[in-house]
């Protein structure tokens, strides 16, 4: 017992140096990290009085900042930014996340689709912006539009490769069970490529605030893009 007792000892005294040292690694890296912000404001004062003297130093973009947060068209643009947002996304998730899934999973559906998939997608979402005005009538889809290109085709993309990478093993085994072909990809696919559908998921809300606020910029009337541009 006495010999238990003291391997226990040992293990908790182990236990112990290891949460130590944690925290202090943990306190070391907030450190650095507020310490890189405050040497990030100071490069960026230091700039522009010397060299980028067009750009405002902190003092002035927070002095200014203050007086803007003030205005009620401040907060009318946030909010119409985050609707554009969550509508150009929502919808290329709805369309995409199943797209991606067939071209993935199903051969013939993929070489009837992913041609032309491949062929639209490397044109950057920003470049689409003078072309969604002359499609559309209103200026607020051809807004919305871009968030929807650039959540559509992150989605769809990793979808697919997330189907791609599911083990064919398990196809056989369910074909060999008598699944059908929406319970495979109820209980197979759509489970299986799961990592990659969230991974496609942040890329694509990250790729419709970049789009958004690049589409407000040139034909926005109100949202953060317009508010930067102003």
């Amino acid at each position: 017992m006495e010999e238990n007792e003291g391997k226990l000892s040992v293990f908790d005294e182990v236990a112990v140096k290891k949460r130590e040292t944690t925290r202090r690694e943990r306190r070391k890296s907030l450190v650095i990290r507020i310490l890189s912000l405050f040497g990030g404001v100071i490069c960026w004062y230091i700039l522009s009085n010397t060299v980028i003297l067009k750009v405002p130093d902190p003092i002035v973009t927070i002095r200014e900042s203050f007086g803007v947060i003030q205005q009620s068209w401040f907060y009318k643009s946030i909010i119409f930014s985050i609707l554009r947002v969550f509508t150009g996304f929502l919808i290329g998730t709805a369309i995409g996340l199943p797209l991606g899934l067939m071209i993935g999973w199903n051969r013939t559906f993929q070489d009837l689709t992913f041609p032309v998939f491949e062929t639209l997608r490397p044109i950057p979402p920003v470049a689409w912006v003078p072309i969604s005005i002359l499609i559309f009538v209103k200026l607020e889809i051809s807004i919305i539009f871009l968030p929807f290109l650039g959540s559509f085709f992150a989605v769809a993309l990793n979808a697919k490769l997330g189907a791609e990478q599911i083990d064919p093993s398990l196809f056989r085994a369910a074909k060999c069970l008598g699944a059908r072909p929406h319970q495979i990809f109820r209980h197979i696919v759509l489970p299986g490529a799961l990592p990659s559908i969230f991974m496609g998921l942040a890329i694509g809300m990250g790729m419709a605030w970049v789009t958004v606020v690049a589409a407000e910029m040139i034909s926005g009337e109100y949202g953060i893009g317009y508010l930067t541009w102003q």
